[in-house]
């Protein structure tokens, strides 16, 4: 059997790249190693931008995303009281940023990747620890025996394993929030953001009666609330719909709560012929959407370079070379914007004196189909 190219974690980033190598004929042979049992992925729904969608097609999966997912259309971000504090016209706003939003459940984007990729390539129930590498093969360190792979790609989130052998000081800390996300089982929404003091709830309508919402409230890691759900009622108590409506319409196994933490970039993402890409490399805030899209940016692009390049160093070399910079400025960006929601409710009416067309080409930027590297 011929030693695999391993990628460790079957998430979003692990399973694009996967799909981007299985475009070719002669795709080298790769294994996925996940901890996890089965595979899915928690969060209910991912919003995708524009650059991101450029990703998916490249990949060759653009098309049945959007055959999953919803197309956005006109948004608000208002107070907590319901005043408006920008309006966001559709047709402007996919001018600028070169296409819709587009949101997908999570499990549907996992199901469309996992379809593109040779079966029997995942192995589940195995969780990658680390490598070591010689000149002949890298060992891929695991709860049970070593894989030996021609070369290792750390997909394997904010708490990468690889990442942490890459930059053993690696450090992280809680920002200060927890951010929950959950399904609703309603329609007829139009996606909002609501800011108060030090709160976030936001609300994108997936189609077909479904809405997937987000919030963010000011409170010590770890929580112990015996119910999430009743937990957010109560944080979000005299909050206009469709804060409560969605509340109301959710299921308490449908929330989910991760504590945001801030992580530093690793000083390197590659090591000879192991390299990591998504959150492993980039871990960002929430708040701009961009965590799962630029994981997905990071995928193409590692694909092509993979064929194209005389080496699986030469092409993680020539990846961190174009994708640092950018992913970089992402996160801070991210957290920036982190800082304005978190404000006191005071500030949040200083955002009204960025005009729109100012607004959109900075989102553009970041999110747009010309912010994609090719």
């Amino acid at each position: 059997m011929d030693v695999p190219f391993v990628i460790a974690g079957a998430g979003i980033a692990g399973l694009a790249l996967a799909a981007g190598l299985q475009r070719t004929e002669t795709a080298m042979p790769y294994l996925l190693l996940d901890e996890r049992p089965e595979l899915g992925s928690a969060g209910g729904a991912i919003t995708l931008w524009p650059n991101a969608m450029v990703a998916l097609d490249e990949i060759g999966v653009g098309d049945d995303v959007r055959r999953a997912g919803h197309a956005l259309g006109a948004g608000t971000i208002r107070t907590r009281t319901g005043r408006v504090l920008r309006s966001l016209d559709l047709e402007r706003s996919a001018a600028v940023l070169g296409g819709p939003l587009v949101a997908v459940r999570r499990g549907d984007l996992v199901e469309i990747l996992h379809d593109r990729i040779k079966p029997g390539s995942v192995r589940l129930g195995v969780a990658v620890r680390g490598y070591r590498q010689d000149e002949d093969v890298v060992q891929v360190v695991t709860d049970g025996d070593p894989v030996a792979a021609v070369a290792l790609v750390g997909a394997d989130g904010y708490r990468s394993e690889v990442a942490r052998v890459l930059d053993p000081g690696l450090p992280e800390r809680y920002a200060g929030f927890p951010a929950w996300r959950g399904i609703a089982d309603t329609g007829g929404l139009e996606p909002v953001q609501l800011w108060g003091s030090r709160q976030e709830f936001g609300v994108v309508p997936l189609g077909d009666g479904a809405a997937y919402w987000f919030a963010t409230v000011r409170e010590p890691a770890g929580g112990t609330a015996e119910s999430e759900l009743a937990h957010l009622r109560t944080a979000f108590s005299g909050w206009p719909n469709p804060v409560q409506q969605v509340l109301d319409a959710t299921a308490p196994a449908a929330v989910s709560r991760n504590d945001v933490m801030d992580r530093a970039l690793p000083r390197r993402w590659t090591d000879g012929r192991v390299v990591v890409i998504g959150d492993a490399a980039h871990a960002m805030r929430p708040h701009l959407g961009q965590g799962g899209c630029q994981a997905l940016i990071d995928a193409a692009v590692l694909a092509r370079l993979l064929r194209q390049a005389d080496s699986p160093a030469a092409a993680f070399t020539a990846f961190e070379k174009m994708r640092r910079a950018p992913a970089r400025r992402v996160v801070s960006l991210s957290r920036a914007a982190g800082r304005a929601i978190d404000a006191p409710a005071g500030l949040h009416r200083v955002s009204q004196l960025l005009p729109d067309p100012l607004m959109l080409r900075t989102l553009a930027k970041i999110g747009g189909t010309g912010a994609y590297p090719w």
